[in-house]
């Protein structure tokens, strides 16, 4: 056989889980084609001996949704052998937002992924060249990346664009609803691979306010997971909250036929030893419900490492909301108080 690529002598490592095996792979019309033994030549040969030959890993959970704007590498993962991205985890994106509501998206990244609030301003600069989240994945595809990318649609920009800054204080009405299931189909419609949300309780935003998304109802989520399934097609992502796990999902995936991948099983998530409770409500979805809700798992130790300048563990405390609508100098007097030190 002709090849287009051959790379010879390296160690294959599939994927599969099977041992690596030192042999030669074939590649024609941009897909391999042949594996172990490629007899035959090709128009160019690599050379991998010494090397592990394997498939990019797939990163699906990353925050790349400001940052593939400016830095088309989606710098660090590549780095790390990663050629596919997910974006719009945990419902958060900067797509749709009208014009008035970016300074609050970016301030909302700020606070709930510890993002630059300057890099946010510099990279998107001052007119941004989307507004809808169909002109958002045209914005990313002009551009091109390093690697593959996945968008979810988000449920905090959506319910932003529908509802603005109220979006953060109640629930929904059914018009806003009905608008915000127009922006998922049409997110869909346009490439989306699902929708994003997060009712986790660390997940604030803006001036201390819970993100967008908090505030949704589980009926709301629910119509608007329907709204992506009326494509025939998509995944829903969630960051976990008490009003949305395992019961929710499991609702939810019954009544859609979709996939529900939740993050995240994490050592102790919920007391000592509770990992290992989720891990068999998990396969009693899987294997005895049918049902495909597939939990997202660290692939090393998850650190938290934070200043008092920015105390992520602790705003989900009351007590730390004040810090959360003031600036450095004015966090420095409440942590000076002999009140909110006992209190602490």
């Amino acid at each position: 056989m002709q090849y287009d690529v051959k790379i010879v002598g390296g160690t294959i490592v599939d994927g599969t889980g099977s041992k690596g095996i030192v042999g030669d792979l074939g590649i024609k019309d941009g897909k391999v084609v042949a594996q172990g033994a490629a007899p035959g030549e090709a128009r160019e040969c690599i050379d991998a001996k010494g090397k592990i030959v394997a498939p990019g890993f797939v990163d699906i959970h990353t925050h790349y949704d400001a940052q593939v704007l400016w830095d088309r590498m989606l710098s660090i993962s590549p780095w790390h052998g990663v050629t596919t991205v997910v974006i719009g985890n945990c419902g958060f994106g900067v797509a749709p937002t009208r014009p008035q509501h970016r300074e609050l998206i970016m301030r909302t990244l700020e606070k709930v992924e510890g993002m630059s609030l300057d890099a946010l301003r510099q990279g998107l600069g001052q007119d941004w060249p989307f507004e809808s989240f169909p002109e958002y994945l045209d914005a990313v595809e002009r551009r091109g990346a390093a690697v593959n990318i996945g968008v979810l649609a988000g449920h905090t920009p959506i319910r932003l664009n529908v509802m603005g800054e109220e979006a953060v204080q109640r629930a929904a009405r059914p018009d806003e609803v009905k608008a915000m299931q127009h922006i998922v189909r049409e997110a869909m419609e346009a490439g989306a691979i699902g929708f994003a949300t997060s009712h986790a309780s660390t997940h604030h935003g803006y001036d201390g306010n819970p993100v967008p998304s908090r505030l949704a109802e589980v009926s709301e989520i629910d119509a608007l997971v329907g709204a992506m399934a009326d494509s025939g097609r998509g995944t829903m992502q969630a960051t976990i909250g008490k009003s949305l796990f395992f019961d929710e999902f499991a609702a939810i995936s019954r009544r859609y036929g979709v996939p529900i991948t939740w993050t995240a099983m994490l050592a102790g998530i919920a007391g000592p030893g509770s990992h290992r409770r989720h891990l068999e409500r998990s396969r009693q979805l899987i294997e005895v419900d049918g049902l495909n809700i597939i939990p997202q798992v660290s692939c090393r130790p998850l650190m938290f490492d934070f200043e008092f300048d920015a105390p992520f563990p602790f705003e989900m405390r009351p007590l730390f909301k004040r810090t959360m609508q003031t600036d450095r100098s004015g966090r420095r007097a409440i942590y000076g108080d002999a009140a909110f030190r006992k209190a602490f």
